[in-house]
């Protein structure tokens, strides 16, 4: 009897249905303004102990990637899972910022601090909203060196996962 595939058997639909996750999770969380010094710190410190998590899960992955690069479709699933995440922590710490203390000069909205952190993860920098402060533009420079470091990584492991594969065997195994 053939095996019945559903949608969600399809790594491009799971990685799809992450992102949609991760994006409806990023608009949902509350992000308020506080009129405290203690608002700011606390961006500060969720901010920093998001991107250590988020280190520390991607060297982890990384290395097992390097270890047994055979399970290439769960591992590719799992460094995109990562990517969104590392985006989604960093435009939330930068929102926090600027609605805490107004670190960043035309940065008002969640979608604002979206485009802002893929823009420098992209290393675009249009400079329509840049760090004002400081704080902020150390937290920038932060993530800049992280994307550097551990996105890089990222991004190496998850083509390395297909470099091996023969032409046509990774469209075969799309749909199976």
């Amino acid at each position: 009897m053939p095996r019945r595939r559903y949608v969600f058997d399809r790594p491009a639909v799971r990685i799809a249905a992450t992102l949609g996750v991760v994006l409806l999770l990023y608009y949902a969380v509350p992000i308020g303004k506080l009129e405290s010094t203690g608002s700011v710190v606390f961006a500060v410190c969720g901010l920093l102990l998001g991107a250590a998590a988020l280190a520390f899960l991607i060297t982890r992955q990384v290395a097992r990637q390097i270890r047994a690069p055979e399970d290439e479709g769960i591992q590719a699933e799992s460094l995109m899972t990562l990517l969104f995440l590392v985006v989604a922590v960093f435009a939330a710490g930068y929102f926090g910022l600027a609605r805490s203390n107004g670190e960043f000069v035309g940065l008002d909205t969640k979608t604002d601090s979206l485009y802002f952190t893929i823009s420098t993860a992209a290393t675009v920098g249009f400079g329509d909203i840049h760090a004002e402060s400081q704080l902020a533009r150390a937290l920038v420079t932060l993530q800049m060196v992280f994307d550097v470091v551990f996105v890089a990584a990222l991004v190496g492991a998850l083509t390395g996962s297909f470099r091996h594969l023969r032409p046509g065997e990774l469209r075969g195994r799309a749909e199976v």
